[in-house]
């Protein structure tokens, strides 16, 4: 269907010069193929990493007037000013995003709205570069017919370039982004990174179509750059249908077409968007394209078929180096957290192996998650140290700790519900080696080998786990037990020397908790990771556990076997409280 849906896109892109001269009609098509540029870049921003920008117009704006610089004043080649224009607006665009990425939500659409209004207000002040009001003229301008075939062509390349970026890693790691920090750099993904260079990407596609739009009509102003182009930017890939290939396309061609249909109600442009925006949301939530796709990977059969058959050694299960399992390979000393006057962790020290199951329990509030957050770099110690082999990692961000091999789940199951259920794993094997974005974007060779190994061991991997059957599926569609699989077949992607587990047992049937118990004694068995254990399953945690410490109040009242502790009398008193 989607093939169909191309074929005939192209073929009436095509028929459009064929059977019609009237410039009129080429100039409505070639501006919908501009818009289709700029909101192929901005689908990398809304649609794959969900950062809205309403400020596109800024970027827009700088690659025109680079290009018209470049052009008129420095007599460079066309070409080579359009080349200049996105370098520059992509290098904007990370700076911009250097800044307006430490917020989120609303106050991040603040930030580039007035990022908009900064550029539109320097183009009109600063005469003596950008000609002020009234712009820069006799740009040149080729024939409308022949133009009409580059821009459709850029167009038509925008949108291959990031459907290239979808299916890439970089692809997967802006959608993991975009569905949970916490899982993301959990993997070892800098959400902070992927989301920059998600808006630097897009700033130079923005700087592409700014850079030809100018060669449309031979002269740029800058009453082209204002806050209601941003707006239709945005609208145009949400009507479409933003996180969709198609979608910037659809949305485009709408968008360019429906005001030339209601010419009379021009003054009202901005309450006939907004019109559009309401409907959009209420009947098109996922716009005019994602209403008619299922949701999943997309990957087809040869796809599938092509993974299979990977060897056991890719599974990364089996590792050396940590010793024999005596080895100390974490030691947590004397940790301290508080929050205000509460102290969640009083002292902690705990000593973890290079191998088997080291289960934490204790009373609802008595510190688990947070020496869990602790260690993983979500919060950092008021004192103590925690050290990982001879490295030093209180105070890490997540992301750095996850890659010197400390890889997690949370309380809560957080799967990545726009990614199918293999592309979750595939983020974990990737983690932080993403490789070249421009790559990506290409989609090289080299790339598309390295998508085909990672997508085998990925399968590999599903298979041991008895998920291969939910492969293409959507990770969201999973049952709780399976999702509690899938996170911790994901972070095992990783190849992590530690694994910390937080009640993974949460809201799971007895049969799913007996299947969970096979599979932890499978990979203490295995030569797994060392795991730390969270856990208020009684049952499965005496079942598992190699060594146990328990926490009342945020410190530990006791470490030792599970034989130890369970008829250890302060254990039993912090249960089940002694008679007054």
């Amino acid at each position: 269907m989607a093939r169909i849906g191309w074929v005939v896109l192209a073929a009436a892109a095509a028929a459009v010069p064929v059977f019609t001269s009237n410039t009129y009609y080429l100039y409505v098509v070639v501006s919908a193929g501009l818009l289709t540029v700029v909101t192929a870049g901005l689908n990398v921003l809304v649609g794959f990493s969900g950062q809205t920008s309403l400020g596109h117009a800024g970027f827009y704006a700088i690659g025109a007037y680079t290009a018209a610089l470049l052009t008129v004043r420095a007599g460079w080649n066309p070409w080579l000013a359009v080349l200049a224009a996105i370098l520059v607006s992509a290098l904007v665009g990370a700076g911009v995003a250097g800044a307006a990425l430490r917020v989120s939500g609303p106050y991040l659409a603040m930030v580039t709205i007035a990022f908009g209004i900064i550029v539109e207000s320097i183009l009109v002040e600063w005469v003596s570069v950008t000609g002020g009001p009234g712009g820069i003229f006799n740009i040149p301008k080729p024939p409308l017919s022949r133009y009409y075939w580059v821009v459709v062509g850029a167009a038509a390349l925008a949108l291959w370039l990031v459907g290239n970026l979808r299916r890439s890693a970089w692809g997967r790691a802006f959608l993991a982004v975009r569905g949970s920090d916490v899982a993301a750099e959990s993997l070892g993904l800098s959400a902070y990174y992927v989301r920059i260079m998600a808006f630097t990407v897009s700033a130079g596609f923005a700087g592409a179509a700014g850079g030809m739009f100018i060669f449309l009509n031979g002269y740029v102003s800058p009453d082209s750059f204002t806050l209601q182009t941003s707006i239709l930017f945005l609208l145009a890939l949400l009507f479409g249908g933003e996180g969709t290939v198609a979608g910037p396309a659809i949305g485009s061609l709408i968008l360019a077409i429906l005001p030339e249909l209601l010419t009379s109600l021009a003054d009202y442009r901005l309450i006939l968007y907004g019109g559009l925006l309401m409907c959009s949301i209420y009947w098109l939530p996922a716009g005019v394209v994602g209403a008619f796709r299922s949701k999943g990977s997309g990957e087809s059969a040869a796809e599938r078929s092509s993974t299979r058959g990977a060897p056991a050694a890719s599974l990364g299960l089996d590792r050396d180096g940590d010793g024999d399992g005596k080895t100390v390979l974490l030691q947590v000393e004397g940790v301290s957290l508080s929050f205000g006057g509460v102290a969640a962790l009083a002292d902690v020290s705990v000593t973890i192996p290079a191998h088997g199951i080291h289960a934490v329990i204790g009373p609802n509030g008595a510190g688990k998650t947070t020496l869990l957050n602790a260690l993983s770099g979500y919060y950092a110690p008021d004192a103590g140290a925690i050290r990982l082999g001879e490295q030093e990692i209180a105070g890490r961000p997540p992301y750095a700790i996850a890659r010197r091999g400390v890889a997690r789940t949370v309380q809560t199951a957080q799967v990545f519900g726009d990614l199918s259920v293999l592309e979750n794993v595939a983020v974990g094997i990737a983690g932080p080696r993403l490789g070249g974005v421009v790559p990506a974007l290409v989609g090289l060779p080299a790339t598309r080998r390295k998508e085909v190994e990672t997508r085998r061991s990925a399968l590999a991997l599903l298979e041991l786990a008895g998920l291969a059957d939910w492969a293409d599926r959507p990770a969201d569609a999973l049952p709780a037990g399976l999702r509690r699989r899938l996170e911790i077949v994901r972070a095992l992607a990783r190849r992590p020397r530690f694994l910390l587990l937080d009640e993974p047992a949460a809201g799971l049937s007895p049969t799913e908790v007996k299947d969970l118990d096979a599979h932890l004694t499978a990979l203490a068995q295995g030569g797994g990771p060392a795991i730390v254990l969270v856990e208020h399953h009684m049952d499965l945690v005496m079942a598992v556990s190699d060594r146990i410490s328990v926490l009342d109040y945020g410190r530990v009242i006791a470490s030792g076997t599970p034989e130890a502790v369970r008829n250890h009398p302060a254990v039993i008193e912090a249960y089940l409280g002694v008679a007054a």
